[in-house]
């Protein structure tokens, strides 16, 4: 009997802890696959990658989400995160396997967010998952400003709905829309939080001081002043000082001392 009531409570208990699975390619293929930094800051922005990695982990850990990173090769992550596979050919056909495969591991509910969203604090997976305990059917999508997504959570699997998704476009999120609600359902929509896409979304991180950053600061100081002096003009190899060009002296009346040179005449 106390067996049973014990598989019974680790059924519920999973059924209600909520799924943070972290759609990712590591930071190393991620640091290659778009350039944000100059080729000689590789190492720095595998770093870059990897604390966006860590700190959505983090957002997911302090609300009690359970923490798994879909990921097509192996990579080191912290004790309480599981990697799983990433398969398929196409970009929306590992997407809708990462979430196919994490409703039938986990139940519900499932959120997916990208590796690459410095702004995305626990609060924003607060907010999604009440808006998914008070809704069955709900979903619950985090917009990109490039027209985009960086997050999507459900209570129930989605399916081939996602497959007629038009991805990596910048009507992505406008043809995900539609496609939900064809399907009868009305989706939820987060606060827009920009990801690392291209070097200008990396400048406007590093222009951003204070609100939800604070925790950036101290890491993005040193990265600042890297830039700062990759970015300084060389001196010339032919440069000289300057050589003090002779002031003719010439005869003739001073002006009278106090006197402003607008009365001077």
């Amino acid at each position: 009997m106390r067996e049973a009531y014990t598989v019974l409570s680790d059924m519920k208990q999973k059924i209600q802890q909520p799924t943070l699975l972290v759609f990712t390619l590591g930071a190393a293929v991620e640091s290659r696959r778009r350039r944000l930094l100059p080729g000689s800051l590789g190492r720095a922005e595998r770093r870059l990658h990897q604390k966006c990695l860590d700190d959505v982990l983090e957002a997911g850990r302090s609300e009690g989400f359970r923490l798994e990173v879909s990921c097509p090769r192996p990579l080191t992550l912290p004790s309480d995160a599981q990697r799983v596979s990433q398969l398929g050919s196409s970009f929306g056909e590992r997407l809708v396997g990462a979430l196919e495969d994490g409703f039938r591991r986990n139940g519900s509910p499932l959120f997916l967010v990208g590796s690459d969203i410095p702004d995305l604090q626990s609060a924003h997976l607060r907010q999604a998952a009440e808006h998914l305990k008070k809704t069955p059917r709900g979903v619950v999508i985090g917009p990109s400003p490039d027209g985009g997504i960086y997050l999507l959570a459900s209570n129930l699997p989605l399916g081939e709905l996602l497959l007629r998704v038009r991805w990596c476009r910048s009507d992505c999120r406008q043809s995900l829309l539609d496609e939900l609600r064809r399907a009868g359902l009305t989706p939820f929509l987060l606060e827009p939080l920009s990801d690392l896409d291209q070097p200008s979304d990396l400048e406007q991180l590093l222009a951003v001081s204070g609100r939800a950053l604070h925790r950036w600061q101290l890491w993005l100081a040193p990265l600042r002043s890297l830039l700062a002096s990759l970015r300084r003009p060389l001196p010339s190899l032919f440069s000289r000082p300057p050589k003090p060009v002779p002031v003719p002296v010439r005869s003739g009346r001073a002006p009278p001392y106090g006197c402003e040179p607008s009365s001077w005449r």
